[in-house]
């Protein structure tokens, strides 16, 4: 009987899926199958899909006819799963070749987690340029319950979705679901909020995939507004869902956040036009000053390097 359901949304993913399947066949855990849906792309994902059939235990390839979204690919991926844990998969990473057996180690191991990630590295093309989530990479836990939903909640997603692993009872006795509400960027964090309310989320202090983060990479997380647009609804419509847990100062935290990171992504006088609008409203958060000293050093490590 198959234990893992891998399960892989594609979309465009031609160029970059040998690599992630490539990186699938090379886990040293085999009990796995793989589930892939192409969402409505006319490129070549499906051929190479075919070139892979006999190299997994078993292949299973879905395709939507006309482009669904991220949020509709992943409900229909895990309708079709028939593991007992679900992995989450993308088709432009690579994945450790521990990735899977210390994921179902610590589920086997511990009935009360119900979901469990790790480290991620992001890679350049050249080089890794850095590691994420900071608390695990420093050795730390996640907190449970409340304390973790109010940690993704008001710092943002703290858990690499892209190496997901759960218990697929806990996602189907809850009524849990991948949302189409908000746009493809945003459909992981609500997940995770949402997760974090019903049952344990545990992360591995381990580097569990590479992340490709060449500029030249084609991502939905590069349209910038539309990223922003959609985490702004997000954290409004959270802290309406659950009055009772995200105070109206946790709201407005959580608000100076996304602020800092759409000021983050700018460059030149369009960075230090933001940085002085968002300061001139709220100087009394010292992330802001933080930023701005930040930008500092890395602009001198740039010029004497």
């Amino acid at each position: 009987m198959i234990q893992v359901s891998v399960i892989l949304p594609i979309y465009n993913g031609a160029k970059t899926l040998p690599k992630t399947l490539d990186s699938l066949v090379a886990q040293s855990y085999t009990n796995f199958e793989v589930i892939a849906c192409i969402d409505g792309s006319k490129d070549e994902s499906e051929d190479i899909l075919n070139q892979y059939a006999l190299k997994f235990k078993k292949l299973t390839i879905l395709k939507n006819e006309t482009n669904r979204g991220l949020g509709s690919t992943m409900n229909r991926l895990l309708y079709q799963a028939k593991g007992a844990y679900i992995a989450v998969a993308e088709q432009d990473d690579y994945y450790y070749p521990e990735r899977l057996q210390l994921q179902v180690d610590t589920l086997d191991k511990d009935p009360s987690i119900g979901l469990v990630s790790g480290i991620s590295e992001f890679y350049n093309g050249v080089e890794v340029v850095g590691k994420f989530p900071g608390i695990l990479v420093h050795g730390n836990q996640y907190p449970n319950g409340e304390e973790m939903f109010m940690l993704n909640y008001k710092h943002q997603i703290k858990v690499v979705n892209s190496c997901l692993m759960f218990r697929k009872s806990v996602h189907v006795d809850n009524g849990l679901y991948f949302t189409q509400h908000y746009p493809s960027i945003s459909v992981d964090w609500t997940y995770i909020l949402r997760f974090s309310l019903i049952s344990k989320i545990h992360g591995l202090n381990q580097i569990l995939v590479r992340l490709d983060r060449r500029h030249e990479r084609n991502s939905v997380t590069s349209n910038k507004e539309k990223q922003f647009k959609a985490t702004r609804e997000l954290l409004r419509s959270f802290a309406y869902e659950y009055p009772n847990i995200i105070k109206d100062e946790d709201f407005k935290y959580a608000m100076r956040s996304q602020y800092l990171m759409e000021i983050n992504s700018k460059s030149g006088m369009t960075y230090i036009l933001a940085w002085l609008y968002y300061y001139i409203q709220y100087p009394f958060d010292k992330r802001y000053i933080g930023s701005i000293k930040k930008r500092i050093l890395h602009k001198k490590k740039i010029y004497f390097n």
